[in-house]
């Protein structure tokens, strides 16, 4: 939506699945690179302001963008309803903010929905599941989407309503609070070459956020073959010293786990495997954990000087590309890498 005074005029953005990202030259070697230009990657359309219905346009892309019937697109030739695309009553917007309100805080899932479906914000067959509102931003997560409401400016006028369709989310993590860190954070990482990631505090003590992944988890990888790979997954014997299992070497203090006693663990604490998934290799590296499972590479990592914010991170195995194994050196040991759709894990 348009803001109070500078900026007059309300803005539609577009992520498309399309690298055109172009990195300009330096003009000098010693010369910091110049930033990167998204071209058609990322499209931003400026409106007028109230000469556009935003929400008629999140209605109608929502419609257009969103999928039907669980995979499918709605088909082109199909016209979108004209009820969609009734103007909204004024101060639609600013009615629905006003009541969410300003509290940093889980909100009722029930109430949210039923308004924001008052408001024309979700299809008739989308629910909210869970909803936070930190400071004046505020996040929900429904069966169809992210949905992230974003204030700006100083007076506030200026809102931005993004949704990222869960089936284009390519990887995930959430993160516990620390013993400094008030606060609990989810990230997000979703198919695209511009700015591709949402990050969202969430107060402690006022969000489970393991059962944030594991909604995440059922509308990604949830219809996964959950089938073990390795057929001995469950049969695990400690590696002997020196071997070539151990994968990220030494110094690193890296070695294997038993996957069939992690999986116990990560069926209760915490609660972050789905019933039909099971680890079938597990590596703990210093103090870290790099997890491969039925359905999902999951690197746990511990932060901080005290190690209590632990950052779970998941990538999909149908969205890993390729993999590399590196033997181990006189002076390191040995590396593997995995290329996926968001950055490379190693």
């Amino acid at each position: 939506s348009a803001g109070s005074w500078v900026d007059k005029d309300s803005e539609m953005c577009l992520w498309l699945d399309f690298d055109d990202v172009f990195n300009p030259r330096r003009a000098n070697e010693d010369d910091p690179p110049p930033p990167p230009i998204p071209r058609r990657s990322w499209i931003e359309i400026d409106f007028q302001k109230d000469k556009v219905d935003t929400l008629v346009v999140h209605r109608y892309l929502s419609e257009r963008l969103m999928r039907v019937n669980g995979h499918q697109l709605k088909p082109f030739t199909n016209p979108v309803s004209s009820d969609l695309l009734v103007p909204s009553p004024p101060g639609t917007g600013e009615k629905l903010l006003d009541w969410i309100g300003d509290n940093a805080a889980a909100i009722d899932a029930e109430a949210v929905d039923e308004k924001f479906h008052e408001a024309g914000m979700l299809q008739h067959d989308e629910h909210v599941a869970f909803a936070f509102k930190t400071g004046r931003d505020s996040l929900y997560l429904t069966n169809k989407r992210l949905f992230v409401i974003d204030v700006q400016g100083f007076t506030g006028k200026r809102k931005e309503y993004m949704s990222v369709p869960l089936d284009v989310i390519r990887s995930w993590s959430v993160e516990s609070a620390g013993s400094f860190d008030r606060d609990m954070e989810l990230r997000l990482w979703f198919k695209g070459h511009w700015n591709n990631k949402v990050k969202q505090d969430l107060r402690k003590g006022k969000a489970d956020i393991f059962a944030i992944q594991s909604h995440i988890a059922h509308f990604i990888i949830g219809s996964a073959d959950g089938t073990a790979a390795l057929a001995n997954a469950q049969a695990y014997e400690p590696s002997p010293p020196g071997a070539a299992t151990k994968l990220l070497g030494f110094l690193n203090d890296a070695h294997m786990k038993d996957p069939v006693e992690v999986t116990s663990t990560l069926r209760s604490s915490p609660a972050l495997l789905q019933d039909d998934e099971s680890i079938e290799a597990a590596f703990k590296c210093g103090r870290d954990l790099f997890l491969i499972s039925t359905k999902r590479i999951i690197v746990i990592d511990k932060k901080g000087i005290t190690g209590k914010s632990v950052e779970y991170k998941s990538y999909p195995l149908m969205y890993n590309k390729a993999f590399s194994i590196k033997t181990e050196g006189h002076l390191e040991g040995s590396k593997a890498k995995v290329y996926t759709d968001d950055d490379d894990i190693e």
